[in-house]
């Protein structure tokens, strides 16, 4: 089995996941091979949507733009992929003044920077965004948009790997009077709901 796993190891660009990926993006395969190098980890194809967590490696990625203060778009090996931060929610841009205050805080964390990424069980949503936790050096950016009141936490079973974290970050941020939280000029409406209201849905 020693001999085996040496085998692989040697297998240049081989991050060791296999299996299919559901019509709902849900990856039902399991890591056989734990390799978490940096380096890039190119797609295979057909079927792009691989599962990378903490055991079977993470991608490496350009960011290039950020649109608001959870979605992003990364250059993965000449490749252009948008991005969700998983487990987080944030103002809607035209929820002034906190949507543009998110936007420009995720800005100014990952702009032009290389990140790592991993994803969790669900790999993408259902406008096809790659879902991911997001980490410039061993910064957790969605945490961190959390904690610093820019962000508010928002888990969608299954992808609930960093739940205490986000929790521990939420608690801090309102004990703190950050970004939403701040007393003087509190968020008033959660992100969803301001969603549900444009559509016009309660709530």
């Amino acid at each position: 089995m020693f001999l085996i796993l040496l085998a692989f190891l040697a297998l240049p660009g081989c991050i060791g996941v296999s299996g299919d990926v559901s019509p709902q993006g849900v990856n039902t395969s399991e890591v056989v091979l734990a390799v978490p190098l940096d380096r890039p980890y190119t797609f295979r194809q057909p079927d792009p949507d691989q599962r990378l967590t903490a055991q079977g490696g993470f991608l490496r990625a350009q960011v290039v733009s950020v649109h608001d203060g959870n979605t992003i778009t990364v250059l993965i090996d000449n490749r252009l992929e948008k991005i969700r931060l998983i487990g987080i929610d944030v103002p809607q841009l035209d929820q002034v003044p906190w949507g543009v205050q998110a936007r420009d805080a995720l800005r100014g964390l990952v702009d032009g920077k290389t990140v790592r990424l991993e994803t969790d069980i669900t790999i993408r949503d259902q406008y096809k965004q790659l879902l991911t936790y997001i980490y410039v050096g061993d910064l957790f950016i969605n945490a961190e948009m959390i904690r610093r009141g820019q962000a508010v936490l928002y888990t969608v079973p299954p992808n609930v790997a960093h739940v205490d974290e986000y929790r521990e970050a939420q608690t801090e941020a309102r004990e703190a009077g950050r970004g939403v939280w701040n007393p003087d000029k509190p968020l008033e409406v959660q992100p969803d709901c301001f969603r549900k209201q444009k559509k016009g849905r309660e709530c």
